[in-house]
């Protein structure tokens, strides 16, 4: 018997970033809808699951929410392994949070697959009085990083679906192009429909990420591939 899903493919996405920028508040966002202003530092990892519909495909998102903490670092790497989405958080009040990024980038390239898309979110944008990283400095790292970028709020949740639903539109256009192969257990994004119901996907070269515009707090980039058709 073959079974039946209420969803099309399941991806797993990594969030990291510095303690206190906010991640585990976006991720209880996207998936509950809701925010509180006391909320426990993450120890080791926590784990967070939604359904989102990207044209005409349910997916799955299974977000790992990491710890920033550094004596969390050797348990946290090994969740990286197998992740098609990293997400990047910074606190936009906090400047040391956004030099960190390099250290997590370290990590990031050394652990995902090649084809793990990068997005960096500047999250507590409601608190623009106390602004300390400017949006476009934001914007440039992530240009230099080949990274989609948002700036975002937990709090009101502005933005925060918009990260989610992005990236799993662009990990469904890499599916599609061939750049990734959802049957492949390594790739980071499963296809759930019978293997005989669809053509095979086969790899392809990796994506690359380049910028196709700005708008409000996002710079969106688009994932380019070899198309197979």
């Amino acid at each position: 018997m073959v079974a039946v899903y209420n969803y099309n493919y399941i991806a797993k996405f990594i969030v990291i970033g510095d303690m206190g920028c906010g991640k585990s508040s976006l991720l209880r966002q996207f998936t509950e809808g809701a925010f509180s202003e006391k909320t426990n530092h993450t120890i080791g990892v926590e784990f967070g699951t939604k359904v989102v519909e990207v044209n005409n495909e349910r997916v799955k998102i299974q977000a790992w929410d990491t710890a920033g903490q550094e004596r969390f670092r050797s348990v946290t790497r090994s969740y990286y392994r197998g992740s098609i989405g990293t997400i990047f958080v910074y606190d936009i009040t906090n400047r040391e949070s956004f030099t960190d990024l390099d250290k997590w980038m370290v990590d990031a390239r050394q652990l995902t697959p090649a084809h793990s898309i990068f997005v960096l979110v500047g999250n507590k944008a409601d608190r623009e009085q106390q602004r300390a990283v400017g949006f476009e400095e934001g914007e440039a790292y992530a240009r230099k990083n080949n990274m989609v970028f948002f700036e975002a709020s937990a709090k009101t949740g502005d933005k925060v679906d918009a990260i989610f639903v992005d990236l799993t539109t662009q990990i469904l256009d890499m599916v599609k192009s061939g750049a990734v192969n959802p049957y492949s257990p390594d790739s980071g994004v499963q296809c759930m429909k019978p293997q005989d119901a669809r053509a095979s996907t086969s790899s392809a070269p990796g994506a690359r990420a380049i910028r196709v515009g700005s708008t409000g707090g996002t710079s969106r980039f688009s994932i380019g591939g070899t198309s197979c058709c």
